[in-house]
């Protein structure tokens, strides 16, 4: 009967701590599939399309005021090349740009964001060596639409590879990389506010370039 006990507690531990390990990983499984699930949905709404130049002029021209036409075509040359360094949907980085300042290139926020892509310029100087620009005038140009555009294509690609997939990649450029880091570290569920309005904004630009507003 001892002999019996002594060799069913250890089984009966043994059975226990795998149990505990299954329940742990279907959990950890779950939360990892609904984060596939939500970024596959994503991917359909955000899939690369290629629009002309006439597309995105069609849109700056109906979205943006006072702009010259040589302005408009200046804009739109620059969201093409800096979508395709930085491998961004165009339609989608004029999203960003809608959600950020309505398409107003000097507008300034009450936190101190600049220009078209909304960035503050500390972020811009800590940005202007990597884009091989002096801090100065990185921080100082940023109501410069080509200016504007380089730096925040390039720090939303930057989001995007440190997090992983296009939804983190947009919070964090709303949040700020250090604050999304403290949410996903204290487990804190992401409402994905700022990713829905950019797609919704993605949509209604789409219908513009496609004569369907």
């Amino acid at each position: 009967m001892t002999m019996l006990i002594r060799i069913s507690i250890p089984l009966l531990l043994t059975t226990l701590t795998c149990s505990i390990f299954l329940y742990n990983l279907f959990f950890i499984s779950l939360a990892v599939a609904n984060e596939k699930s939500y970024n596959k949905s994503i991917a359909k709404l955000t899939g690369k399309l290629k629009p002309n130049l006439r597309e995105v002029i069609k849109v700056l021209k109906k979205r943006t005021k006072g702009f010259s036409r040589l302005e408009l075509t200046k804009a739109a040359n620059a969201i093409i090349r800096y979508s395709k360094e930085n491998d961004h949907d165009p339609f989608l980085l004029m999203a960003v740009i809608d959600i950020e300042s309505n398409f107003r290139r000097c507008v300034v926020s009450d936190k101190g964001a600049v220009g078209l892509m909304q960035i503050r310029p500390f972020v811009a100087r800590g940005l202007a060596r990597e884009l091989d620009i002096h801090p100065d005038i990185a921080a100082n140009e940023l109501q410069d639409m080509e200016t504007n555009l380089r730096i925040g294509s390039y720090y939303l690609a930057k989001m995007k590879k440190r997090f992983g997939n296009l939804s983190l990649a947009l919070e964090a450029y709303n949040l700020g990389p250090t604050r999304l880091n403290m949410f996903i570290r204290d487990g804190v569920k992401l409402k994905r506010n700022y990713t829905k309005r950019v797609l919704r904004s993605k949509k209604r630009i789409l219908m513009i370039a496609r004569n369907q507003a």
